[in-house]
């Protein structure tokens, strides 16, 4: 029988360490093997753009019942009013966690509103193959995301969301500093 606060829904993903370790993974398969189909290779991305918009409920939930929500006062260095607060204190502190907001509620909103920051534009355009530097650059098409600030490829993006919530749930206490090398 599952424990109490087993979350049956969520199959063996229970806490955002769970949550981290499959963002992580869907990373390195991105990086490593990512799918030749442009469409498949989107929905990866956006598979883990999600996830990682996601991630602030289970850190607001598991600081909540841990009874740890002043480590996240601390870190935010102000005090975070639930996870809306906490999602509001992220994309205005993080441009790839702003992506990822946008990125995930796009869906909801069909027009993202002026209340949700810069507009995100998703594109497939062209970049440098990073394998043929030192030689004739090769371009080769890709998933990009922009903002007017920014731009960034759907893998790299993932990469940057991967590192940003490693940092924050180690300083968070809610995975080992090990688990992130």
């Amino acid at each position: 029988m599952p424990p109490a606060d087993h979350n049956a829904r969520t199959f063996s993903l229970q806490t955002p360490a769970d949550l981290f370790r499959k963002m992580r993974y869907e990373a390195g398969v991105l990086h490593q093997n990512p799918p030749d189909d442009l469409t498949q290779r989107a929905y990866a991305v956006m598979n883990t753009v999600t996830s990682a918009w996601q991630m602030k409920d289970w850190v607001y939930e598991a600081l909540g019942r841990a009874c740890q929500l002043d480590f996240l006062h601390q870190v935010a260095g102000r005090k975070i009013a639930g996870s809306r607060d906490f999602g509001n204190f992220l994309t205005a502190n993080n441009p790839w966690m702003n992506m990822s907001f946008q990125l995930a509620t796009a869906a909801k909103h069909f027009v993202v509103n002026a209340d949700a920051g810069p507009e995100v534009i998703t594109m497939i355009d062209f970049q440098i193959d990073p394998a043929t530097a030192g030689q004739q650059p090769t371009a080769v098409q890709e998933i990009m995301v922009r903002t007017r600030n920014n731009s960034i490829s759907g893998p790299d993006l993932v990469c940057m969301l991967v590192f940003v919530w490693g940092q924050l749930l180690v300083d968070l206490g809610l995975i080992s500093a090990e688990e992130i090398a």
